[in-house]
């Protein structure tokens, strides 16, 4: 996947990540993370353009990564926050494009996915938080998704903290495929840069999350294709790269009949063959 700064930076702001006023004047990037190393992964794909700085918050215990300031940067303040009833508040741009680099990063920062502890033959769900933006900003989002072929909806969201009702978050659809289109694009594993940074504790009993836990394991997987018409994907996959069944076989490690036989989905591949194959 090609990692345009811009779209870095826009997923990040769909997310955690935020443009202040330094002094009033200079507008520089922040983003925070309870894992450093996964600060370093961002540094690293910026600072070829910016100065970038990480810190450590000891009484919040997390680690912040500042940019320095930059025009850059102010451009992004004016495009994304808006004076409303005397507050500044983040607000969505209407030129945003949702591109696979800047889904990545807003799924980093502000995504999650979800299994369903109490039926665990259902599909889990992936989940967007977008309580802190306008409902319109969320409607909008919700427009765009769709343009990528991803269906989702909004629902109220209950504070962790509180209980009390704290703007919307966005979930996937699941019987129709979403997540495996998700998934699709922004990649069907976590960058293994990151793979065991960690996110933090989650749950009730506070256990210990990291970036893999929000990529589906194998018996995810299992479940989120039983909804794909594998056979159709396959095939395009194939003539995207120019493979006769028997080619596409043989550099999977299956018999000829195998690809035929899931083209025409009377047999499904296991998962770790359909990763091969995209």
């Amino acid at each position: 996947m090609s990692l345009k700064i811009n779209e870095i930076i826009e997923g990040c702001l769909l997310g955690d990540g935020c443009i202040f006023l330094d002094r009033k004047k200079y507008s520089r990037f922040k983003l925070t993370a309870k894992d450093r190393d996964f600060l370093e992964w961002v540094k690293q794909l910026l600072i070829k353009k910016f100065k970038v700085y990480i810190s450590f918050d000891k009484r919040n215990r997390t680690h912040i990564l500042y940019s320095s300031s930059n025009p850059f940067f102010t451009l992004f303040r004016e495009k994304w926050y808006k004076k409303i009833k005397g507050r500044i508040i983040k607000t969505i741009p209407r030129d945003l494009e949702l591109s696979p680099a800047t889904l990545l990063f807003w799924y980093l920062g502000d995504g999650s996915l979800v299994r369903r502890k109490n039926d665990s033959t259902r599909v889990p769900f992936i989940v967007l938080a977008t309580n802190n933006f306008l409902k319109e900003d969320i409607d909008f989002l919700i427009q765009k998704l769709k343009e990528l072929n991803l269906n989702f909806y909004s629902v109220k969201y209950k504070s962790g903290f509180t209980g009390k009702p704290c703007g919307y978050c966005l979930y996937s659809k699941t019987q129709d495929g979403t997540p495996f289109r998700f998934f699709k694009l922004i990649g069907l594993e976590c960058p293994k840069e990151i793979a065991r940074c960690s996110t933090g504790r989650k749950g009730k009993y506070g256990e210990l999350k990291f970036f893999k836990d929000k990529w589906p394991t194998e018996e995810d997987w299992i479940k989120i294709l039983s909804n794909v018409k594998i056979g159709k994907i396959l095939r395009k996959r194939r003539l995207e790269l120019g493979l006769t069944q028997a080619q596409l076989a043989e550099k999977v490690g299956v018999r000829r009949e195998m690809i035929r036989d899931v083209e025409l989905e009377k047999r499904n591949l296991n998962v770790k063959n359909f990763r091969k194959i995209l």
